[in-house]
Parts: structure tokens; sequence; C-alpha cells
């Protein structure tokens, strides 16, 4: 207790029961009071603290300042509110029941901070599962999304949450969107302990553990903010090796007058399949330094290099890169020169440091880069001069300069003091972009460039950039651009007068014509790797891998780390992963059983289906994700039906099958959770593609995951990741003879006599069946009574693989394949 002689009363240490009110009575959060108020500030609406105090024998209300929390308790987050007027913290204990739930995604959040600072390397899954329930719910990632800035101010607080692989993948994923300042350090992607060399070394164990939300991350590689108008919202990406964005209709840049692209609609946009700018098109871009078009043609007499650095896509004339980069020593300058115009390797004055020549260091938020979107200069936010202005100290004489969550990485968007800020349209004259024109003409307007009637984009930013990095359409929004004042009337105009110029000029059908031999038509699917993977994008990424390597044997690791970033490898071995999958079936041909590609034989299915069907219930839904012949859930309907069970299938494959049965050609990797019902009404798996040392059955395991089924059934090696290892689930039996033999053939692989040729099997890949662990007990009372198993306790394993590895002899790093097969 303490004494209070404003008011002459003792005041609790502690608060139970509590509920917080406003003026007129109404339940408010608590986290709306402001969070570590420690000044004498008492702006806001007044808030009231209520509840019991002295084991419930008195009641207590009072105004109150501010909440604090503190994580390093053992048992639970503790929270505690300051009292308006007087520096007393009182803490918070059980809430009101009908408070709670108002209030539980708060709990949920510091009850998730309470958990990951002691538990930094536990999967998201298993936080999940750890953490209680709440309001009589199941705390979810959903119950975080409205508090991220707390999250952010949490880990400037506490080092150790830094380290929470789980809410660092969680505000990667949101702070795209979401227009908070934080210093988000990108070290949990590395090995603290291992050599800064080592980083780079990526294989298929790293993809897996990466890979989780690799649909759903946001796609980074891109400029999310249009090259026109330096403004985010819906852009489009040219494919080439320039990765800009531009606004592509006249609607989506009228926010900031944007000329765009010049179309009309969305209709026009997909009409093409992949969009390359003028520059990219016809290998001529302009020097960054200097703003002189010049070609780019690497067979040809090039003159503009490109910057090795990855996601830099900006180009130069040998002679002004090398000035920048020396400008104190004339010779090293002409040594540089004529080194670039040989093409080597050179990182652009953007990824150095103006004032301490120092490179950006993405885990130091003060050495996080600003960057100037008219010429090559870059500062640290610690070295940003104070006159490149910011919202906070911006006026009528002292127009903005810099713009924070516009750009990825945390990086700042600026304008250097170099170039004039027009007051009409608040960025510098956009007259800094020049176009190859067949016409000679420069393309180009003192505020903007004219219409763009031979660039049509076919391709977009991630969907979490369409709506900008901040709400479009919001003028009250503190986070994006000003614009002048404007009336509907004067936009009115504007528009429908470039709509009828537009239309009046361009033959639309004429383009597309006259485009087609120079576009590489995408190849899409479900899951559309053409919008991450395009050629300029790969090129531009190969090299800076290149570049990079070449740095580290001559020891220069931190130049090494400014042209190319760890994150992009990763997402490159993403890119292969999925590449491998879609195209061994047409590389490998008939060796793609090599590559994990083989069917089961129909006889053995029918084993399977013999044991399968005891433990499928009327209404379950039955998925084969890689189902080949389409054999399988033929069988098993047919024994379903025996049986009177009632059930519903899919199946899904890259290449369809003769029998077309519930079959859908997808990628199984692109199949979403909401498309397929709730986990316990789903039986999954069976026989997926092997992969090099059970990659891509890590892959598609992993895939099947998420859906949550009640039950796994696979046919796979090994040497693959043991399911309860990586999810909660059980064992319930395997059979480790069942495939032996002659169990598997080729697919489209015939003899002379035209039968199917089938292949003898010296390594067996056993069959397993596991239950989700909620499920286990049911299970295997039904193994023990069909005699599957003989006890209701099954064995142990080796390690994290199914068995111990059989022994080859020498031992092949390099050929190893994962089911070994002979010829009858």
């Amino acid at each position: 207790m303490e004494w209070s002689e404003e008011e002459g009363e003792i005041l609790p240490d502690s608060v139970d029961e509590y509920y917080f009110v406003d003026q007129s009575d109404t339940p408010v959060k608590f986290c709306d009071v402001p969070l570590n108020v420690d000044s004498t500030d008492s702006s806001g609406s007044p808030v009231f603290l209520r509840g019991n105090i002295n084991s419930g024998d008195e009641s207590f209300s009072k105004l109150v300042k501010g909440w604090n929390f503190e994580l390093s308790v053992d048992e639970h987050p503790k929270i505690e509110v300051l009292l308006h007027g007087m520096m007393h913290w009182i803490t918070l204990q059980s809430p009101r029941k009908s408070y709670e739930a108002l209030i539980r995604t708060t709990l949920v959040t510091l009850q998730f901070l309470h958990f990951v600072k002691r538990n930094p390397d536990v999967a998201c899954d298993d936080v999940w599962n750890s953490l209680q329930k709440l309001d009589g719910i199941q705390p979810s990632e959903d119950d975080l999304s409205d508090h991220v800035s707390l999250l952010c101010e949490a880990i400037k607080r506490d080092e150790d949450l830094s380290k929470s692989k789980c809410l660092l993948m969680f505000l990667e994923k949101n702070l795209q969107t979401t227009p908070i300042e934080v210093e988000l350090p990108t070290h949990h992607l590395q090995d603290d302990q291992t050599p800064m060399e080592q980083n780079f070394i990526v294989d298929n164990m790293i993809y897996e553990e990466n890979s989780s939300d690799d649909d759903s991350e946001a796609n980074l590689q891109f400029d999310p903010v249009c090259s026109i108008c330096d403004n985010g919202g819906y852009v489009l990406c040219c494919e080439g090796s320039c990765l800009r964005s531009f606004h592509p209709t006249i609607a989506d840049g009228i926010e900031t007058e944007c000329e765009s692209l010049g179309f009309i609609d969305k209709t026009q946009i997909q009409a093409l399949g992949t969009y390359l700018c003028n520059n990219c098109l016809y290998k001529q871009h302009q020097c960054y330094a200097c703003g002189e078009l010049g070609s780019s043609d690497e067979n040809s007499s090039q003159q503009v290099f490109p910057c090795s650095a990855s996601n830099c896509g900006h180009f130069y004339h040998p002679k002004c890169v090398a000035r920048l980069l020396c400008a104190d020593d004339q010779i090293k300058a002409e040594e540089l020169q004529a080194k670039i115009a040989a093409r080597d390797y050179f990182a652009c004055p953007l990824h150095i440091c103006k004032v301490c020549n120092t490179s950006e260091d993405k885990n130091e938020y003060a050495l996080h880069f600003a960057v100037c979107r008219r010429c090559p200069t870059a500062y640290h936010r610690k070295c940003l001069p104070r006159e490149i202005t910011s919202e906070l100290n911006s006026d009528d004489d002292t127009l903005q300069r810099a713009w924070e969550r516009l750009l990825p990485y945390n990086r700042i968007l600026i304008y250097c003091l170099t170039h004039e800020i027009d007051g009409h349209i608040l960025t510098p004259a956009r007259d800094h972009l020049i176009f190859p024109d067949i016409s000679g003409q420069r393309r180009t307007r003192s505020h903007g460039l004219e219409q763009f009637k031979e660039d049509v984009p076919s391709m977009e930013t991630d969907p979490n950039h369409r709506e900008g990095l901040f709400t479009r359409l919001d003028i009250t929004d503190p986070y994006k651009k000003p614009k002048k004042d404007i009336s509907v009337n004067d936009v009115e105009q504007r528009v429908m007068g470039i709509i009828d110029e537009v239309e009046s000029s361009f033959n639309f059908d004429e383009f597309v014509k006259s485009r087609k031999p120079t576009h590489i038509k995408s190849y899409h699917s479900g899951n559309d790797i053409s919008k991450n993977i395009t050629t300029g994008l790969v090129q531009t990424h190969v090299n800076a891998a290149r570049a990079a390597l070449k740095m580290f044997e001559e020891g220069r690791d931190k130049d090494a780390r400014a042209i190319f970033d760890p994150d992009i490898l990763l997402q490159l071995m993403k890119h292969k992963t999925k590449l491998e999958i879609y195209l061994s079936p047409f590389l490998h041909g008939m060796r793609y059983t090599s590559f994990g590609r083989h069917f089961t034989n129909p006889e053995k299915l029918k084993e399977i289906v013999e044991r399968l069907h005891w433990y499928v219930e009327n209404g379950d839904t039955v998925v084969d994700f890689c189902c080949g012949s389409n054999d399988f859930s033929c069988l098993m309907k047919e024994k379903l039906m025996e049986t009177g069970k009632t059930c519903f299938f899919k199946n899904f494959d890259l290449i369809p099958p003769k029998n077309n049965f519930n079959f859908e050609k997808r990628d199984w990797l692109s199949v979403k959770p909401e498309e397929l019902p709730d986990g316990s009404q789903l039986i999954m798996g069976l026989n997926p593609p092997f992969g090099h040392k059970a990659s891509l059955a890590n892959t598609f395991i992993k895939k099947a995951l998420e859906f949550k089924p009640k039950i796994l059934i696979l046919i796979v090696p090994s040497e693959t990741k043991r399911v309860d290892a990586i999810a909660d689930y059980e064992l319930i039996w395997e059979d480790s003879n069942l495939l032996a033999g002659m169990s598997f053939y080729l697919p489209g692989s015939v003899d002379v006599n035209d039968k199917t040729i089938e292949q003898w099997n010296n390594i067996p890949p056993p069959l397993y069946l596991w239950s989700r662990r909620d499920w286990s007990k049911s299970h295997k009372t039904r193994a023990v009574q069909q005699g599957h198993i003989t006890q209701m306790h099954h064995f142990t394993y080796n390690g994290d693989c199914h068995h111990t590895e059989i022994s080859r002899g020498d031992d092949d790093n390099d050929l190893v394949q994962d089911m070994e097969i002979s010829p009858t």
C-alpha cells in the first residue's frame, strides 16, 4: 500500500475484477490508454479504472493516465496502470468476466510475448498450442493483427524478443502493410554462431524451414512504389532488369496526379502475358547519375552497365559511376572506369552512405538507409541531414523531403537537397524518366510523362501492395504523401480529357499484335510462379550472387553483403524448388523416377485400400495430393461403396491422368486450407514425389500439415522427416515390406508389346499411417481390432528419420537416389 497525501487515502498495490470505462460509463480497452507514460501530459479522453481491492471487500475507481507491461516475471505478464495526478502504479490482476471478451486480443498478445521471450526457437504452431484459452477461445495469430504497434514497442524494449522466429515472421508479413516504424531485426534467418560466409550456404533444409509462409510473404523483390510519381498503391512491375513499378491506369495514379502508364482499365493489362518497359524491351537504359540514355545490350556496343547489387536495377556510364565512387582519387576513378567497362562487378553509390562511406546494416536501425529517388544518394538514418525534412519538421516554407513506410526494409524515401521540390505536385519535376521512342521525341512533360501508348503491363506486385504501403484516398492518413487541394470538377475534367486523348490516339489491338513477337508467354496455374520468377529478376540476382562470391574470395565480406543479401538467396532457393516440381516431368522424362516420380502398382493400392478403409467415416474427404494415374481414389470409392460409406474425393496433380475422377490439374502447393473441409474430415496423402534426400516428400508433407488432416497415409522414403517431429501427430503403424518387389512402374514406359514396364524395388519405401493426436486413441483401437498392430503402444525410431539409413557402401553425396529400382 502507498499513502496519497493529495487525497488522504492509502492506495492499493493491485486491483482485481478490473475493468475500464470512459466518462459515459462505456467499457473501453485499457490499451487505448497511452502506453508507458512518464510525463505529466494529460491529453486524451478520461478513462477510469474500476475493480475490487482488499480481497473484494472494497470497490475502487480512479482516473488513469497510462499503462505498462512487464514480461520478466515467471508465470504470466504483469500489467500495471498509472493513476492520474499521482506517480503510483497499480497491478492489474484478473479482469471482470464480462470485460475479458473486450480485451481478449490484448491479453493474448501479452501472453504471446511472454511465451516467446522464454521460448524463442519454438515453431508458431507450438506457440499457439501452448497458450491457454481466454474467454473460452484458443489464441491464434489473428489475435495479434490489431496490436502490431504493441509488438513493435515490445521488441524495442526487450532484446530477447528479437530472437523469436515466430514473432519476427509475423511482423515481417504484417509490417509491409502496417504503417508502424520499428527496428525489425533480420538476424533470425542466420545462425549467430555461424561465420558470415556460411550464411550464404543454403540447401533444401533451409528452404523447408523458411517456406511455411511462402505464398503469403510480401514480394519485396520489385520496387513497391511507382517510378513516375514515387507513390504507392496499385502498381505493376516491369519484368526486365530495371525492376521498376508503375501505376498502370489513370485511376491508380490520380491521387498524386501521376500520369501513369495511361491505360483505361484492367482488361487491357490482362491482354498481355509479360510486361517490359521500353527501356528493357529495347535495351536502352538511363544512366542514374547523368540521366542520359545509353545502350545496355551486352551483345552490342554497351554504354551503360547495371549495378551488381541485388534488387537495385540502376544503370550507369562507367565514367559517371567511377567519378562518384572515387571522387577524391582520379587515378582510382580511371582504373574503376576501365574495370566497369570490362564488365567487372560494382556497387553503385546507393549502397554506400554519402556521409560515413559505409554500407547499410539491416540489423541496426540507425544504419538503415534513406535513399533518394532522383539520384544515386543514400544516407544512414543517423547520418541524414536535418535539412532533409520529414513530416514532423516540414511546414509551408520548408516542404517535406522524406517519407517513412513507403519502401521495404524500413528504408526512408527521400529527395536529397540537390532537387527542388515543386510546390504544385510536392515532388521534384517528373521529367526524370526517358524512354526510347521510335519517333525520336522525348516523351516527358514539365510535371510528368506523357501517356505511354506502348507499355502495357501484365504483372502486378504482391497483393499486400495493391492498396499501397499506406491507405489510399484518405486525406487524413499520416502515412502517405500529401497532395494539393483540388476540386472534384477539376479531377473529373482532367481524367475525361486524358481518357479522350488516349482513346483517340491509341489502337490497342494493333499494339497487342505488334508486341507479340517480343514477349514470352508466362506459365499460369493456380500458384502462378510467373508472379515471382522473371528473367530480369533472376538475371539480376545471379549476377549479384556471382559478384558477392568473388568478393568473399577476396576477403571483402561487408562489400559482399551490400551486394547480395542472404534473404535473396533464400528466396531464390524457394524459386528453384518450385521450378523443380514444375519441370521435373518434362526435363527427366522416363528417368523421372530417379528424381521422385513413380506410380504405385494397382494391386498394391488394393492392399492399401483394404487396410485404410477401416479408418474412414461417412462424410470424410479423401485427398490424393499427387494422384499420378488416379487409381487410388477409384479403388477407395469402390471399397467404401461396398461397406456402405459415402465420402468425397479430391485428386491433384500437374499431369492429367486418363481417369479424371475428381481430378484437378493443380499444383498441390497452391491449394489453400479454405478450399478443403475441416481437418477432422480429411484423410490425406499417399505417394508424393521423393526428390533428392526426400526434399520434395518433405515439402508435400509440410503442405499437407497446413490442413491438419486427422489421418496421413504416406508412401515415402525412410529419410523423410518424421511427422511427429514437426507436428502433433502419432504413428499408428508402418509396413516396411508391403511395397517390396514389383510395386512401382515408370509413368509412360512400355515394352515392345505395348505393356507397362514394371520395376523391381531394391530398397522399398515404407507405408505409414499417421494420426492427429486428438484422433490417435480411436485409430489405435481400430488398428488393434483389425489386427494392424498387436498392442496399443508402438515402437520407437532412431533420430529424426523413420529408420536407420541403409548402408550403401561408398557414399556419393551427388548421386543419391531415394528409391533404387531395377528392371525385371
